[in-house]
């Protein structure tokens, strides 16, 4: 259902308590000058990545990114690209995960650590009130 998802033509490959793993094929329109992946692409995996990790031990409602950072660490453009997702800790409202984003040969492109938000409940605001 989600868009960005299709547009990436994201492929779960593993997903289970605590951690995900995730495919995404090199494509033209993916990159940047000089034919490498760009770094927008490569984040957005890896908050899917995390994102799914963390979905996997969510125990509320819904959920949302709080905090992504990354280090980029080699170019990439030997696709397809394998992102995998593990959960480090698991609170009651925060979610925090370790992603790491590789290319076909295994290489470490780059690594990230983020905080999902567990969201509880839904707090409805009255129009005008």
């Amino acid at each position: 259902n989600d868009r960005v998802f299709k547009f990436l033509e994201v492929k779960i490959l593993d997903v289970k308590p605590g951690y995900s793993k995730i495919q995404i094929p090199y494509k033209e329109e993916f990159c940047r000058r000089g034919n490498v992946l760009n770094g927008g692409i490569i984040m957005t995996a890896i908050d899917f990545a995390g994102g799914l990790a963390t979905l996997s031990v969510n125990d509320g409602i819904d959920q949302v990114t709080q905090e992504l950072k990354i280090n980029f660490l080699e170019p990439m453009y030997k696709g397809p690209f394998t992102v995998e997702g593990k959960v480090v800790r698991k609170g009651r409202t925060a979610v925090v995960v370790q992603i790491e984003f590789r290319d076909s040969e295994g290489k470490l492109g780059a690594i990230a650590l983020g905080t999902w938000y567990i969201i509880r409940d839904r707090v409805v605001k009255k129009e005008g009130g």
